[in-house]
Formats: structure tokens, sequence, C-alpha cells
């Protein structure tokens, strides 16, 4: 066997296996842009201080399915911008429309102090509760 017969097999098992890394990233690449799509931010509908100074308790409603993807706060000055982002928990999820209350953490960059909060959907003051 000439070392041109031995090379070949090589060669074409080395493309078949960047072809094949190559469809698994432009996979793993799409599902991860579907996901997230299917984020929305959520309405806050009050807070509560925690014994943290640096953390708000934000109360949401939502479907017990939907999970809470991420949560944070714009600190502008006088006030707080509470954001609150879920996700629905299937591609192709049609449950049906109830909604529960949950607390969810909130860090804040310093002390709450007297600013106001504020929802990041509405843009209104949210009451503390």
């Amino acid at each position: 066997m000439s070392a041109e017969q031995i090379t070949k097999p090589k060669r074409k098992a080395l493309v078949a296996v960047a072809v094949a890394v190559v469809l698994l990233a432009s996979a793993y690449a799409t599902v991860s842009a579907m996901r997230r799509a299917q984020e929305f931010e959520t309405s806050v509908t009050s807070y509560r201080a925690s014994s943290d100074p640096k953390v708000l308790d934000a109360r949401v409603e939502m479907h017990p399915d939907f999970e809470i993807v991420r949560t944070d706060a714009d600190d502008q000055g006088d006030r707080v911008t509470l954001h609150v982002v879920a996700r629905q928990p299937t591609l192709w999820w049609s449950g049906d429309d109830h909604a529960e209350a949950r607390w969810v953490r909130v860090r804040l960059d310093k002390p709450l102090g007297d600013r106001q909060v504020l929802d990041s959907v509405s843009g209104s003051p949210v009451p503390r509760g």
C-alpha cells in the first residue's frame, strides 16, 4: 500500500468529523437563539425589603411552569427600575392561563434608601408590599 492510499480514508474521516462538529455547533446556536426568543420581561407588582439593604424581593405573577432567567435593577439616581425576565418551559408550550405569585430576589448596586422603585414593563411606580 502506498502512503497516499492510507491518508485518503483518514482525510475523509477528518472531513466527516469536521462537518459533524459544524452541524452540531449550528444546531446548538439555533436552539439557543430559539430559547432566547421565548424570554420576556414581566411586570413587578410589588416589592419588599430584605435583610440585606442591597437586595429587594420583587413580586411577579406568572404561570408556574415559567422559569425566571434573570433579575436586574437599573439605578438611576433617585429611582430604581426593576427587570425580571422569564422564559416559557418549551418551544411549543401551550399551558393554561392561570398565574401564581412568586417572590424573586433583585440585587441593587447600592442600598435602596428613599429612592422610588419602578417597573420596567410599565414604567409605573411599584408599591411596597
